[in-house]
C-alpha cells in the first residue's frame, strides 16, 4: 500500500510579513501567541493538538538588530518551545537574511551568495546553544549554492526552503523554475534539479496551483491550509484529478501556514480565512482525499519524513 506522510510545518513569522504586500518591518507576534491557546483547546479544532507541527522559528540578525537578541523568540517562548518538545512536535530554524540596523530603516535581502553565507555562519554560532535543530528552512524561500553548502556545512540534515515552480518578483532572489515537488538531493551546479546523495536532503514546500478571488488566472502556491475552505477544496479537485501516486512509493506532502493567517483579529480578506475553524477543515479535507483512494495517511515532523524517506530509498539516515 501507498504510504503518504503529512507534514504541517508553521513559520514563526511576525504578523503581516507575508501576503499580498510583504512588510519586512514588521515586527510582532500575536499570531503566534493565539496559535499557542489554540493548541491548548480542544476547539474549535481538535485535530490539530494531535498534529506533531514542525516549528521554523525565527532567529536572525534582524531579531538581533531591532530587539537586541537574535534568539528574542527561543528565549521569549522557552517555556512554550519545551513543551511542543515534549508533545513531539520539531523546532527547526528560520532565519531571514536581512540587513537593518534601525526599526526605521528599510529593510535589505543579504542575497550577496558570499555575505549571505557569512551571515548564516555568524548567526549559527550565536543561535545554536539555544536552538537545537536538524531542520532549516530560509526566509522568503531562496537559496544560493553557497548557502545551501553552508547550511549542510553547519550540521543540518533536513531542508525545506524550496518552492517548485516559483520565482520571486524583480530583483528577488528565488528562482526554483523546474525543481522536484518531492524530496531530492540538489545538484551542487543547480538547486533546482536533483543531483547526487548528499548529507543535506530537500524537502519542498509542496506547491500546487490556487485562484484567490483577486487572480486573473490560477498560480503556483504552497499548500496552505489557512486559506478559505472554498479555494482550498477546489485545489485539492484539480491536485486530485492530476496526481499519479506510483504503486510501493513513499509520497511526502509539506504544508505551510504563518501563524497570523489564523489570527481573527488580522480581518479576514479574500484568500485567507483568519480562522483556526477553516484551517481544522482544510487538514480534515486533504486527509480525507488520501483515504477516499485507500492510501495509508500519517502526520510527522520534517526530520521523521526525511528520515523515512532516505530508509525507504536504501539510504543511510
Amino acid at each position: 500500500m501507498n504510504t503518504h506522510l503529512l507534514c504541517l510545518t508553521v513559520d514563526t513569522d511576525p504578523d503581516g510579513l507575508s501576503g499580498k504586500v510583504t512588510n519586512r518591518q514588521a515586527l510582532k507576534w500575536d499570531g503566534l501567541e493565539n496559535l499557542q491557546r489554540l493548541l491548548e483547546e480542544t476547539k474549535p479544532c481538535p485535530l490539530l493538538p494531535e498534529i506533531p507541527i514542525t516549528w521554523f522559528v525565527r532567529a536572525d540578525g534582524q531579531l538581533e538588530s531591532i530587539l537586541g537578541d537574535a534568539s528574542y523568540l527561543l528565549h521569549k517562548y522557552d517555556s512554550w518551545w519545551s513543551n511542543v518538545r515534549n508533545a513531539g512536535h520539531e523546532i527547526a530554524w528560520h532565519p531571514h537574511l536581512y540587513r537593518q540596523s534601525r526599526s526605521e530603516d528599510e529593510v535589505v535581502i543579504i542575497n550577496d551568495p558570499a555575505e549571505a553565507k557569512d551571515e548564516l555562519e555568524r548567526l549559527w554560532t550565536n543561535v545554536r546553544t539555544s536552538l537545537r535543530a536538524t531542520s532549516f528552512r530560509n526566509g522568503e524561500g531562496w537559496h544560493t549554492q553557497e548557502t545551501y553548502a553552508t547550511v549542510e556545512r553547519l550540521g543540518f540534515l533536513c531542508d525545506s526552503t524550496a518552492i517548485p515552480g516559483r520565482i520571486g518578483g524583480a530583483g528577488h532572489p528565488m528562482n526554483w523554475e523546474g525543481a522536484p515537488n518531492r524530496p531530492y538531493f540538489p545538484s551542487p551546479a543547480d538547486l533546482r534539479k536533483a543531483g547526487p546523495l548528499r548529507a543535506l536532503l530537500e524537502l519542498p514546500m509542496n506547491t500546487w496551483v490556487v485562484k484567490a478571488p483577486y487572480d486573473a488566472a490560477p498560480l503556483i502556491r504552497y499548500i496552505n491550509p489557512a486559506v478559505h475552505p472554498k479555494i482550498f477544496a477546489k485545489a485539492l479537485q484539480n491536485w486530485e484529478n492530476t496526481r499519479k501516486f506510483l504503486p510501493y512509493e513513499l509520497h511526502i506532502s509539506v504544508m505551510i501556514f504563518h501563524p497570523d493567517e489564523v489570527l481573527a483579529t488580522q480581518g479576514e480578506d479574500q484568500l485567507y480565512s483568519r480562522s483556526a475553524a477553516a484551517l481544522c477543515s482544510n487538514l480534515v479535507s486533504f486527509n480525507e482525499s488520501l483515504q477516499r483512494v485507500g492510501i495509508d495517511a500519517e502526520w510527522v515532523t520534517l526530520s521523521q519524513a526525511a528520515e523515512r524517506w532516505r530508509r525507504h530509498q536504501g539510504q543511510p539516515g
